[in-house]
């Protein structure tokens, strides 16, 4: 079980990678585009909710499988972690840190300069916490702060969530969190920067936690459909009146909301987990999303230098300009992310599971002394 590969996870990472870069793409080009594809390009930005209820999904899927036959999971959960991500994402910082000298542009927020407290709070997974860093020094390093912290969450998460009842009970518990929070921090804004104030209360943990509880109830659904009868009623008819709560706040629009996006991703995830769809589960988008952590990387550092080069406009018809520059990106993106994935990613990823067999080892040894 624990060896077994799901191709369709890959895809999904795949589709989310894609979605994000064809955002960001769509972000970088001077002709104006017609409003209604501009919206849908826009999009491509909830291909980090896709993200997310992928990765709740797969360390649920993980956990349950290595939990008969570890010593100590959650140790060995956290050393996982830990050297799935923070290898590349350390390179992210180092590059970013120097890249001020070759005067390339890159997003810090309203600080005027690389902190050493910025650097610290990326280097420990902390920035998620201040609105001035959670999205500054790496960009889109937001996605990474919120992971983390659900990382911290997951052991105590799956020892209470057992089915499909107690994953539904979760996501309701998310929402009211959400809600209640969203509304208090609207209510009381703790520094002088509207713009940086709303992007956090989007950003931050409570606004994302509902997707990584979408992406466990996703498990359940694949893993235990049958579960899916015992969901209580009064659980479903909370459901639905925070939906429509949720959908009202005052930072949703509905063909925005995240949440709304969240529960497609579920229904197109079970989906291709039963084999349909298979259009979007190929070889090109599965490799795409084995090194999607990679491009996610590495892509923003892609675009800043073509935009030093003056690379990223070459058509003067709006749609040509775009095919040509999402092509240039994503492939210049793949070819670097496919060096770093076999000479960083592999190699820190394996290096955790030596690590992981030599203390399971000691374990069997001393156990039997």
């Amino acid at each position: 079980m624990i060896g077994k590969k799901l191709h369709y996870i890959d895809a999904i990472r795949g589709l989310a990678i894609l979605m994000v870069v064809m955002h960001h793409t769509s972000q970088k080009g001077v002709l104006q585009m017609p409003h209604f594809i501009a919206v849908l390009l826009s999009l491509g930005t909830r291909g980090v909710q896709l993200f997310f209820i992928a990765s709740a999904f797969t360390l649920f899927r993980s956990y349950q499988n290595r939990s008969f036959v570890e010593t100590h999971p959650i140790r060995n959960f956290f050393i996982r972690r830990f050297f799935r991500i923070a290898p590349i994402y350390y390179l992210g910082i180092f590059y970013y840190v120097f890249e001020s000298y070759f005067d390339v542009p890159y997003w810090l927020g309203n600080q005027p300069l690389i902190s050493i407290y910025n650097i610290m709070s990326n280097f420990f997974f902390l920035h998620g916490f201040s609105p001035f860093w959670i999205n500054s020094l790496v960009p889109g390093g937001w996605s990474i702060a919120v992971e983390m912290l659900f990382y911290g969450l997951f052991p105590f998460l799956f020892l209470k969530i057992k089915s499909a009842n107690s994953a539904f009970i979760f996501l309701n518990v998310t929402l009211m969190i959400k809600l209640i929070f969203q509304e208090f921090f609207y209510s009381f804004t703790f520094i002088s920067e509207p713009y940086l104030w709303r992007e956090f209360l989007f950003y931050y943990l409570p606004s994302q936690l509902p997707i990584f509880a979408l992406g466990i109830l996703m498990y359940f659904l694949i893993e235990d459909s049958a579960g899916f009868k015992l969901i209580s009623r009064k659980g479903i008819l909370l459901f639905l009146i925070l939906l429509p709560l949720q959908v009202g706040s005052r930072f949703d629009f509905l063909y925005l909301n995240h949440i709304i996006f969240g529960i497609g991703f579920v229904i197109f995830g079970n989906l291709l987990s039963e084999g349909k769809l298979s259009f979007f589960s190929n070889t090109i988008i599965r490799y795409i999303g084995k090194i999607s952590f990679s491009i996610y990387i590495v892509h923003f550092i892609v675009i800043s230098w073509l935009a030093k080069f003056h690379l990223l406009n070459l058509s003067d018809h709006f749609l040509i300009d775009y095919i040509i520059r999402f092509t240039l990106i994503l492939s210049l993106s793949v070819v670097i992310s496919t060096a770093t994935y076999y000479l960083i990613e592999i190699p820190f990823q394996n290096f955790a599971k030596r690590l992981i067999k030599k203390q399971e080892s000691q374990k069997v040894i001393l156990s039997i002394k």
